[in-house]
């Protein structure tokens, strides 16, 4: 009965290990969100800049605005899909060490 009881919690154990892997995952896919958001800042930065290259700047000057708010949204958007993800993955990481050191069976256990 023991043995039996064992072997459960061994099982939930490692069911809780692949939940946290699956969280990772979902963090690192944020963080490629990211950036992509960056990305996509950078190219609406390259297209103005050569779109209006031949115009004076106080013509564009007021596409310039938009872009510098829209920028400043799409930074701040791109800095929380960065940043929040690398802590929750840290914070996975320190979740699933504490589940192997509290099983000395999965110590060897290679995630």
């Amino acid at each position: 009965m023991n043995k039996k009881y064992s072997e459960d919690e061994d099982a939930l154990i490692v069911e809780e290990i692949q939940s946290f892997l699956q969280e990772k995952r979902t963090a690192l896919k944020s963080i490629r969100m990211g950036i992509a958001v960056i990305l996509v800042q950078i190219s609406a930065v390259g297209f103005l800049v050569t779109a209006f290259r031949n115009h004076a700047f106080i013509q564009a000057m007021y596409r310039m605005d938009i872009l510098v708010v829209l920028g400043a949204i799409l930074l701040g958007t791109a800095i929380y899909l960065f940043v929040y993800p690398l802590i929750r993955i840290h914070r996975l990481n320190r979740k699933i060490l504490e589940f192997k050191q509290k099983r000395s069976k999965m110590v060897n256990l290679t995630i």
